[in-house]
């Protein structure tokens, strides 16, 4: 009987004793009031156990008490749909729409504005800065191409987000080009970094076929209130996706879905320090002194022709790479290939377990590290 299996039973037995009937909640209604709802697992194999009710959360991040997991909802590409940010109780696992309040723009470029809590959100990063405030950034596709920032604050029951200010894509190349971004790295002074994709006035067709190539399609900018956007030296690649920073704030770690890469960039020479490749290279974390890559373990074809947008949820394999931040060596891989979740685009670690989100799917799934070897899935 496997693990997971146990497991279900494990949280089916909680439930029980939580409803209604018992001698004891008889006795004590106070108490059986006050007891959290479980929302059970949808499924479980020897490897995963799956919660689902979402749609496509393709970021996940700890709250900073490791309570919860913040999660965007993928609204898709090249064609967005307005989607939105859940909050997972860990305790619990019940999954509750993100509380959020519009407020006044200081934290972004005064000229983004914004009348609406509508968001197509994509990649994600939280962060303490210098003033102590928790801030969340996340790319967005709607209703235009922006980098959302939000404050992070505690309500009475967990917490919810303040939007403190929205900064747009840069037009370049005299407005013949403007970068559609994917993921985003906080600094401790309220900059960020972001990855581009791919250039939004370029047809997917046109892009697909610059996968299938290799070839460069975007590269990492850097934003600050002081001097905006510009462009990162030694960035450009094959369909940037994830990147985290470093504490010291002068290495990034930016991960190229299309050539597989993950690179470990100086951002003073804009040199490539170090390069591992093991797979369509997708979201980045940082935890445990490692950077943790999410790589998908497939084909650019492979993925068109088994995972039509159509369908609900894309289970083709992919793998988890825990990589030294000196010399992106591999201290850790597990491969995952399973029938009730796939195509995982972020790994992200807390205790004994590693969460997955999906940019193509309804659910969010647990791997239990302990006890676990590497290299198996």
């Amino acid at each position: 009987m496997g693990k997971a299996f146990l497991m279900v039973l494990a949280i089916s037995a909680v439930g029980v004793g939580c409803g209604a009937g018992s001698d004891e909640s008889d006795k004590n209604t106070d108490l059986q009031t006050s007891k959290p709802t479980i929302t059970k697992p949808c499924a479980a194999d020897d490897t995963f156990t799956v919660w689902c009710g979402y749609k496509n959360p393709e970021d996940l991040a700890a709250t900073p008490d490791s309570k919860y997991l913040l999660a965007t909802g993928f609204g898709g590409i090249p064609e967005s749909t307005l989607n939105e940010m859940s909050l997972i109780d860990l305790a619990t696992m019940n999954r509750s729409s993100v509380e959020i309040e519009l407020s006044q723009n200081t934290w972004g470029d005064p000229n983004c504005e914004r009348g609406s809590l509508d968001f197509s959100t994509h990649g994600l990063d939280i962060n303490q800065r210098d003033d102590g405030k928790y801030m969340v950034a996340v790319t967005n596709h709607l209703p235009s191409e922006t980098v959302e920032l939000f404050e992070l604050a505690a309500s009475q029951s967990s917490w919810r987000l303040v939007w403190r200010g929205c900064v747009e894509s840069p037009v370049t190349e005299s407005g013949s080009r403007q970068p559609m971004f994917n993921d985003v790295a906080l600094t401790d002074g309220g900059g960020f970094y972001v990855t581009e994709m791919y250039d939004i006035n370029r047809s997917f067709d046109e892009l697909i076929e610059a996968g299938i190539a290799g070839e460069d399609t975007g590269s990492v900018w850097y934003w600050s209130t002081a001097d905006g956007f510009q462009r990162v030296d030694g960035s450009q690649g094959s369909f940037p996706n994830g990147i985290v920073i470093n504490e010291a704030e002068d290495v990034l770690y930016v991960n190229y879905w299309f050539s597989g890469k993950t690179s470990k960039l100086d951002i003073a020479s804009g040199k490539v320090l170090a390069t591992h490749n093991g797979g369509r290279a997708d979201n980045l974390t940082m935890a445990r002194g490692s950077v943790w890559a999410a790589k998908h373990d497939m084909t650019v074809m492979e993925y068109l022709e088994d995972c039509p947008a159509e369908t609900v949820n894309c289970f083709l394999p992919f793998s988890v790479h825990e990589l030294d931040l000196n010399d992106l060596s591999e201290t850790n891989v597990w491969r995952y290939d399973s029938e009730i979740f796939g195509f995982g685009t972020v790994a992200t670690p807390l205790g004994d377990s590693i969460w997955f989100g999906s940019a193509h799917g309804d659910r969010v799934a647990r791997y239990e590290i302990g006890g676990r070897d590497s290299n198996g899935g």
